[in-house]
């Protein structure tokens, strides 16, 4: 039964244009331009309006249906495993149209993932979680603001979050900021915290 899994959701994946292995040429050439992508090293994130491509050393490795579970492949000759991974909504404009869509307020977190240790242990110990992306997907509308310092970021993204930085009188990484659909700030979050997902969401969660 596992391995029939395995084979139906890489089946799955050419409804999308794009399967693993495929090089990034390859991705642009078929889906066109994404509607957002990050960079973090040799690791790049592809948004488009229907699945979110993970690519590594411009060759990908995963393919994700938003709100949906993760085909995770690390070289093609490898079984697949699935594990549910958190939806990040590509820029604030998005963020607040689905939350408005959706009636949720929106998690914003403010990291810097290419120089904080304590943003890293975060990322680690938190957001890739798969408990994370369980509660996260029932409950709110998510969005990342990476502050980057040595990888390179696009010139729109950089603006945004700059703004979105003296929007909400951001002086300290990680944070998290939750607004509602609006906008307007109904809680915050300063600092590593302690515990992993569940003392995360013990804290997150009167703001729901």
């Amino acid at each position: 039964m596992k391995g029939r899994l395995c084979l139906l959701l890489l089946t799955a994946a050419p409804a999308f244009g794009v399967t693993v292995g495929e090089t990034y040429d390859q991705v642009v050439a078929e889906k066109g331009a994404a509607a957002g992508s990050t960079v973090t090293g040799s690791v790049r994130v592809l948004t488009y309006p229907d699945v979110i491509i993970k690519l590594k050393d411009k060759v990908v490795v995963s393919i994700l249906e938003p709100g949906k579970t993760q085909v995770v492949v690390t070289h093609p000759t490898e079984v697949p495993t699935v594990q549910p991974v958190a939806d990040w909504e590509p820029d604030f404009a998005t963020a607040l149209a689905h939350a408005k869509a959706r009636k949720r307020h929106v998690l914003i977190v403010f990291t810097g993932s290419d120089w904080s240790p304590w943003c890293q242990k975060m990322e680690t110990e938190i957001y890739s979680q798969p408990d994370f992306a369980r509660y996260s997907g029932e409950k709110f509308v998510l969005l990342k603001l990476d502050y980057l310092r040595h990888t390179p970021q696009s010139v729109a993204t950089f603006n945004q979050n700059e703004l979105l930085a003296q929007r909400y009188n951001m002086k300290s990484f990680p944070s998290v900021v939750i607004v509602d659909m609006n906008g307007k700030v109904v809680g915050r979050l300063s600092g590593y915290r302690e515990g992993g997902t569940a003392t995360f969401i013990r804290m997150v969660k009167p703001f729901e």
